[in-house]
């Protein structure tokens, strides 16, 4: 069943795009460090090329962070808070990562030991039937905030989200806040890459 006690829209304050757009990645300093590193021989024969390279990925790298941004925005916008119908958890393995898991509204971030499965979660949404799945720990009562489109647990935000009336009240971990200049460096470093190579 769906229980949507706010069908109206919401406000989502600013600290939700600057969060995505400063929130730091490893996957997406690997890629940057295997551009840059593998093909290093060919920028030194064909130094044009260098420019040209992080001029692509920059963009890549904003447009993945772009788009997330708007699934955000939208879910917390128009998205309704949406109660499973069902779960179903196959354990895929058992040992120690680090991920986010969601008790209500709440999110734990940190090392978990245990097992990591992939939850398959059944539920109703503008009386249409839909499923969620994603790896962590077992689901157990997250929240979900689901829309026609597009659902999300409440662990997937790199924020602490809590709805209060019309609007949403959001809290940037700590652990977020420290990666934030990491991401800027990055992106700073491409961009100074470019002018440099242009020049």
């Amino acid at each position: 069943m769906s229980v949507s006690p706010r069908a109206r829209t919401r406000r989502v304050p600013l600290t939700v795009p600057l969060t995505g757009l400063l929130l730091w990645d490893w996957r997406e300093s690997y890629v940057v460090l295997v551009v840059l590193v593998l093909p290093g021989v060919l920028y030194v024969r064909m130094p044009v090329l260098l420019p040209i390279v992080l001029g692509a990925v920059t963009v890549a790298g904003l447009g993945v962070r772009i788009r997330r941004i708007s699934e955000w925005w939208l879910l917390l916008r128009t998205g309704h808070v949406v109660v499973p119908d069902g779960v179903v958890h196959t354990t895929v393995e058992a040992g120690t990562t680090h991920l986010a898991h969601a008790t209500g509204w709440d999110v734990h971030r940190g090392w978990f030991t245990g097992d990591i499965a992939d939850n398959v979660i059944a539920y109703t949404v503008d009386g249409q039937s839909r499923t969620l799945h994603f790896r962590g720990l077992p689901y157990t009562s997250g929240v979900i905030l689901a829309r026609s489109d597009k659902a999300l647990c409440i662990n997937v935000f790199p924020f602490d989200a809590r709805s209060s009336d019309d609007r949403w009240n959001i809290s940037i971990p700590r652990t977020a806040l420290m990666g934030m200049p990491a991401t800027i460096a990055l992106y700073g470093g491409l961009v100074m890459g470019i002018v440099l190579g242009a020049t």
